[in-house]
């Protein structure tokens, strides 16, 4: 028994007389070419929609941009592999009408036109918020770190540079003196060593470049006034989850709909911190969905009262679990103290009542203590010190209103993360396992833009099926 044989190269085939022959009806690609041909690509902001009278024809931004999201839902992001697409790949031939621009003018499209990509990517949202995609009601926030192209050999900080500038003079020192050593022999008659001299030259040479190379950082870091930068990209931070080796990222943040699955509103930030990110995000998305109410559900990361208070009085009912640090089991718990919001005191464990004695204005809380510590049978229980103080934030009951939602539903954090969660691992896999091609925080979002329009596309299609799609595009 033989095997399954292949066609003889040589053997001539009657292929389909035209290029639409070869892209399958219901492909994905007709979405996105469907799509991008109802955009106004000049009320989006996109250069060069308009062609000039003079001058040399250019692509229409409407093909470059078809591409781009065609790479991205395929995975091929470089500007390069684009190009190569354009040559062999039979979807981006139908797509691109045979068009072949080279990589350079790929490129130079995703770097002239970020803002424009981040308003096509808000279009598909509108798109299918108008034709009753999204119920707009109940959202999920999260947010995720993303890799920038910088090396983590490329952060340093003042203690850093200052140690390796230290080490590189020493070096310079010792091959100085080596040089010093060799000519010595010579002038004395032990022989020329030509090789030697010409390799620690050489040796200093580099070291001297790598010194005035760690001096201008330091400039630069000074001039920025950072404890620590990325440098050769300066808008990355070094960020990373738990006690992970930090690495310049970006902090991608995204707002999906629970009924639909599509991300309605996403930002990328350089700031490692959630917690003051709550209320952007959130007002952002109920612009987007043009909503009265939202209610956002998220995590502990999101905890800050100020925020929460905020989104509540712009109509925005947050619910996640309140972030509480470390806690020191050999003494009361600060939930063990219970308060009462009409006389605005607090009931400590022993029956005692704590009354308000001055304000942390930097922590936007208010102290709240008793004299009746010194006496107490249990003080050992509750606080090594001379006095027990508990810190009540201003907005707190704010925070307590969103636990409280939990508390009442707790599925609501199964929905979160089933919601939430899901969008972020297909965005990485498709991203080359998270991580950004461009920088600086400009062209990063741009790209980020088109990796959630392309999650959208995608998502959309396998939720309401390609002819509904196409036939409201």
């Amino acid at each position: 028994m033989g095997f399954i044989e292949g066609v003889d190269r040589g053997q001539q085939a009657l292929l389909p007389p035209c290029i639409e022959d070869y892209v399958a009806p219901e492909a994905l690609v007709r979405v996105v070419d469907a799509f991008v041909a109802g955009l106004d690509l000049a009320d989006l902001g996109f250069d060069r929609a308009v062609s000039a009278i003079t001058g040399r024809p250019g692509y229409h931004p409407a093909d470059m941009l078809r591409l781009y999201i065609w790479g991205y839902l395929n995975q091929v992001r470089s500007s390069r592999l684009l190009e190569r697409a354009c040559h062999r790949d039979l979807e981006a031939l139908w797509l691109m009408r045979r068009l072949t621009p080279d990589y350079r003018t790929i490129a130079a499209f995703r770097h002239d036109n970020p803002e424009a990509i981040v308003a096509a990517s808000a279009a598909f949202v509108h798109f299918c918020r108008d034709h009753g995609l999204i119920g707009g009601q109940t959202v999920a926030l999260d947010g995720t770190k993303m890799r920038a192209v910088a090396s983590p050999k490329n952060i340093a900080g003042a203690e850093r540079l200052a140690r390796d500038l230290a080490h590189t003079e020493r070096e310079i020192s010792y091959y100085l003196d080596r040089l010093d050593t060799i000519d010595d022999q010579v002038e004395q008659g032990f022989g020329d060593k030509p090789a030697h001299r010409e390799a620690f030259r050489s040796a200093v040479a580099a070291l001297q470049r790598r010194r005035e190379r760690l001096a201008k950082r330091q400039i630069e870091l000074e001039k920025r006034e950072e404890k620590v930068l990325v440098f050769g990209e300066p808008d990355a931070k070094p960020m990373d989850y738990g006690r992970a080796p930090k690495v310049p990222s970006y902090n991608l943040q995204s707002v999906v709909d629970v009924e639909s699955g599509l991300i309605v509103h996403h930002d990328v930030f350089n700031d490692a911190n959630d917690s003051h990110l709550l209320y952007p995000m959130s007002t952002g998305a109920r612009r987007v969905l043009d909503t009265d109410e939202l209610h956002v559900l998220t995590d502990g990361g999101y905890s800050n009262a100020e925020e929460v208070a905020r989104c509540e009085r712009d109509a925005v009912t947050v619910s996640a679990p309140i972030k509480r640090g470390a806690m020191n089991s050999e003494h009361f718990r600060p939930t063990q103290f219970v308060y009462d919001e009409v006389t605005d005191t607090i009931c400590c464990p022993a029956g005692e009542t704590l009354r308000p004695s001055g304000k942390h204005t930097r922590n936007r809380a208010i102290r709240y203590r008793t004299s009746a510590c010194k006496k107490c049978t249990i003080k050992s229980q509750c606080t090594p010190g001379a006095q027990r103080t508990i810190h009540r934030l201003f907005d707190q009951a704010a925070l307590d209103r969103m636990e409280a939602r939990i508390y009442a539903d707790p599925d609501l954090m199964k929905i979160r993360r089933c919601t939430v969660e899901h969008p972020f691992g297909t965005i990485k896999r498709m991203s080359g396992g998270g991580r950004f091609l461009t920088r600086g925080l400009r062209a990063v979002k741009a790209e980020a833009a088109l990796s959630i329009l392309a999650f959208n596309v995608l998502h959309a299609v396998n939720a309401f099926g390609y002819w509904k799609m196409v036939r409201a595009a």
